[in-house]
């Protein structure tokens, strides 16, 4: 069941009480050409209505695997799973029965999807518990793969320490050759004892990590949390959210090495702080930014979800978009997007499949559709 229209309708009446843009004030473009679908929805699911923190992987002839949370609330639910459908982006509909993942008492936070170079597929999940005190903490990386020979997903395991570091969020993931490189987030309470985001790698598909660098310290001892990243020439550009409500961008070496970086929170008036899980993505030549923007200060505008064109030698901005809530509807929660270009034979599509919610009821994911062709030069 479709529920777009009504979210249009209830987002329409919600503008008519906003404050009147000034002509002064900035305005991202918005794209001409823009569908939007409700994928899976909480309504009628029971106690475990709250979806979200989609995470994508391309499985070929436009079929994807997502995965989300299903749980209870945004945090701090033990109980809550990782639900993983298989989805068809030309027919709009799921190919198989959802599956789930999950232990008792833990809370599924986070799956991220890595495709490694044998063809496998696995799940790393940010698992949760909560301590005495109702506060969450990470328990440290868990995996469930998926043989590329029986399709099939093996047991829930847990990662271990990698070299006397346990790690307790995995971000994202690129290949070069047999080569698997990840982000990894570990904590002061993991062992290793720090809070920093990581450079690791992989020469036989996830059987054994190693690390390389050190990205909160290389960065200037700075605090990150989400981070992203993308090759570029000989090395690679690193999308960070800082704790310092900052988003960075850096141009780093094949060693991941600091090159060059700049500061889309100072360059940009329209970007008031951190991207809410910053993704990176390129496309005939040109590459974006992807993720929830507060474009005001003190969150005076509503949550959005921005696209960034970029400049990959400079880093500078090149545009800025709005894709979903220009009209600064109640979105309460939402926007951890996962980007996918879909060639339909006739246009490429940027498909963006997203959770959302409204007036603060339980989020829905959905897809997200735009002419690929309105955000190139």
């Amino acid at each position: 069941m479709k529920y777009w229209k009504f979210i249009w309708i209830i987002a329409a009446l919600v503008h008519q009480s906003t404050p009147a843009v000034t002509a002064k004030e900035p305005l991202p473009a918005t794209p001409l050409f823009r569908i939007e679908e409700t994928l899976v929805s909480y309504h009628d699911t029971g106690t475990k209505d709250y979806l979200a923190f989609p995470a994508i992987i391309a499985l070929g002839n436009n079929e994807i695997m997502i995965s989300y949370k299903r749980g209870r609330q945004h945090a701090r639910d033990p109980g809550a799973e990782l639900e993983i459908i298989r989805f068809d982006l030309a027919s709009g509909r799921q190919t198989q029965e959802p599956i789930q993942i999950g232990l008792p008492n833990a809370i599924m936070q986070m799956g991220e999807w890595i495709r490694f170079p044998n063809g496998d597929l696995a799940t790393y999940i940010d698992v949760q518990k909560i301590d005495e005190e109702g506060q969450h903490y990470r328990t440290g990386l868990m995996r469930a793969i998926r043989s590329e020979s029986d399709q099939r997903f093996g047991k829930l395991e847990k990662v271990g320490p990698i070299e006397g570091v346990e790690y307790g969020y995995l971000f994202d993931s690129v290949t070069i050759g047999q080569r698997l490189y990840a982000l990894m987030m570990t904590f002061e309470y993991l062992a290793g004892e720090r809070r920093t985001v990581d450079v690791l790698y992989t020469d036989d598909n996830g059987d054994t990590w190693h690390f390389l660098r050190n990205l909160s310290q290389e960065f200037g001892d700075i605090r990150i949390n989400e981070s992203s990243f993308i090759p570029f020439e000989n090395g690679f550009i690193v999308a960070t959210r800082g704790y310092d409500e900052k988003q960075r961008l850096h141009k780093v070496d094949s060693r991941f090495r600091l090159l060059s970086e700049t500061t889309l929170t100072d360059e940009s008036p329209t970007i008031s702080s951190y991207l809410g899980r910053p993704r990176l993505f390129s496309h005939d030549g040109e590459f974006f930014l992807i993720g929830r923007n507060h474009r005001a200060p003190k969150r005076a505008i509503p949550m959005e979800l921005a696209l960034i064109r970029f400049d990959p030698g400079s880093l500078a901005i090149e545009e800025q978009y709005v894709l979903d809530n220009s009209e600064r509807g109640d979105v309460t929660d939402g926007y951890y997007p996962s980007p996918i270009i879909v060639d339909t034979g006739k246009r490429k599509l940027l498909n963006v499949i997203d959770y959302k919610a409204i007036l603060g009821n339980s989020p829905d994911i959905i897809r997200l559709q735009f002419d690929m062709e309105s955000f190139l030069p």
